[in-house]
């Protein structure tokens, strides 16, 4: 266990294991069974089975990058409020990215983090609700570093700060340093400064008002254009002058 003096809660105790399956399902154990304290992480240096939205894969090599989960207990926050924590974890992760890259660092809905055109970064948030309160959350974050090459053909897209900047990186430090942005934007919003979550979220979101290409589950494609996020974080793009609204999963990216 490391105690990080950088920070107010978020890395305060790191838990790190040399191999999980998964990051999330060892943090999620570790609530039901206790209650740790927020902020606390969960990090691998290889995780076997690590998980996307909706059980996608996430291919990560070992010892090459960062694969964590945090532990936060974010009660303030209404159950319809779910995606201003998703916004405000986005930006975190995305604000550590950047301080190291000129290229464009954005946010690709709801909350995958692209340097340009390609994925550095994703984030699984799996919350835990009763009645009117969100009772504990677990912030799934892999964040490629110093991978160089990616195998799987579902992330052809895939990239890392080393490809970008070719430069390896020291993990520890990083994770260190990860925290700290995760809880400047976790206090902002607690703080109760949404309109400027929300305003700093859309200036770095993926495709906004450009006219794309984008996919229906039925195979249906059409030209859109990103125009907003809805007040429960649906992807609101403008078809030819009607406004679609879309859940996760609902439309994709080509």
């Amino acid at each position: 266990m490391n105690f990080n003096k950088n920070t107010l809660f978020v890395g305060k105790f790191i838990h790190h294991f040399e191999q999980l399956l998964s990051t999330n399902v060892y943090a999620t154990e570790l609530v039901s069974k206790n209650k740790p304290s927020e902020g606390t992480v969960i990090s691998a240096s290889n995780q076997t089975a690590g998980r996307g939205q909706y059980d996608s894969i996430w291919e990560s090599s070992a010892n090459q990058n960062l694969t964590l989960s945090i532990i936060l207990y974010p009660t303030f926050l209404l159950p319809k409020h779910q995606f201003w924590l998703s916004q405000a974890i986005a930006l975190g992760v995305r604000d550590f990215i950047a301080q190291y890259i000129d290229k464009k660092v954005l946010i690709k809905w709801p909350n995958d983090i692209y340097i340009e055109n390609k994925k550095v970064a994703g984030i699984l948030i799996q919350n835990s609700i009763s009645g009117y309160t969100i009772t504990n959350s677990v912030i799934g974050i892999g964040i490629n570093i110093n991978q160089s090459e990616f195998g799987f053909e579902g992330n052809r897209k895939a990239t890392s700060l080393f490809l970008e900047t070719n430069t390896i990186r020291k993990l520890e430090v990083m994770r260190y340093e990860l925290c700290w942005y995760i809880e400047t934007r976790y206090l902002q919003l607690k703080r109760n400064h949404i309109h400027q979550i929300q305003s700093d979220y859309m200036d770095v979101l993926y495709q906004y008002k450009e006219r794309k290409e984008y996919e229906l589950p039925t195979g249906e494609r059409f030209l859109g254009m990103i125009v907003g996020i809805s007040p429960n974080g649906q992807l609101v793009i403008d078809k030819e002058e009607h406004l679609l609204k879309f859940n996760i999963k609902g439309v994709r990216f080509l």
